[in-house]
């Protein structure tokens, strides 16, 4: 009996040993989750990367600057370099004498703007269509043709000397095809869409055949990219 005081005092301070190590582990423990938490939310919110299996587009992590060239929108207005820095540009090269290749392509961007219109990031991006054909595309044909697939796309012609500068740059082949003085020759050309940044950098490219959903979601995910980044 004399024992007991000393036994109750030893059973106290384990039941407060053992008290202190569940809230130091429960801290602990708590620490962990809370440090992870902002870990995962600071590399949710701002990757270092994008994950080009995410992508149906040839991503270019660093972009590639676009050469310098001397071209005219449907309007008349020059369209030089500077004029990819407005804003994001979608370009597509053709020519309107195109009897399926172009237009699907035309109507498919404009699905495209409807898609990126849907998630509020449609002003952040415009399409601009380069004639491979001056000689029949003048800026008033490309002005009647251009914006009847959509209202604020821009015709770009000039010429055949300025344009190949550009195309060569992006990585577009065009052959005209027929005799010389056949006034329904076509034009064979790469099918691509470049994407263009605002830093006027190529920034991925789209190859066919294109799909509007997948489209959409690529520029979806590169734009929000972009910004995070920025």
């Amino acid at each position: 009996m004399r024992r007991r005081p000393d036994c109750d005092r030893i059973r106290a301070m384990k039941n407060q040993t053992g008290k202190l190590t569940i809230t130091f582990g429960a801290l602990l423990a708590g620490g962990l989750a809370l440090a992870g938490g902002i870990w995962a939310s600071s590399n949710l919110l701002a990757p270092a990367s994008l994950d080009q299996d995410m992508l149906g587009a040839t991503y270019l992590p660093e972009g590639r600057a676009v050469v310098d060239f001397q071209l005219l929108d449907h309007n008349g207005e020059p369209f030089t370099r500077d004029r990819f820095r407005e804003q994001w540009t979608l370009v597509f090269f053709g020519f309107t004498n195109c009897p399926d290749i172009c237009p699907m392509a035309m109507h498919q961007l404009a699905a495209v703007h409807e898609r990126l219109d849907e998630k509020g990031i449609g002003d952040k991006v415009r399409t601009v269509f380069v004639t491979v054909d001056p000689e029949r595309d003048t800026q008033e044909t490309l002005a009647a043709y251009v914006p009847s697939f959509r209202g604020d796309f821009v015709g770009v012609t000039g010429d055949m000397e300025q344009i190949d500068v550009l195309a060569r740059d992006l990585g577009i082949a065009h052959v005209r095809r027929g005799e010389a003085g056949d006034a329904d020759y076509m034009v064979d050309h790469g099918s691509a869409i470049l994407l263009i940044s605002p830093e006027a950098r190529l920034q991925a490219v789209f190859q066919a055949p294109h799909q509007v959903g997948r489209m959409s979601m690529d520029l979806d995910r590169i734009l929000g990219f972009h910004r995070r980044q920025g």
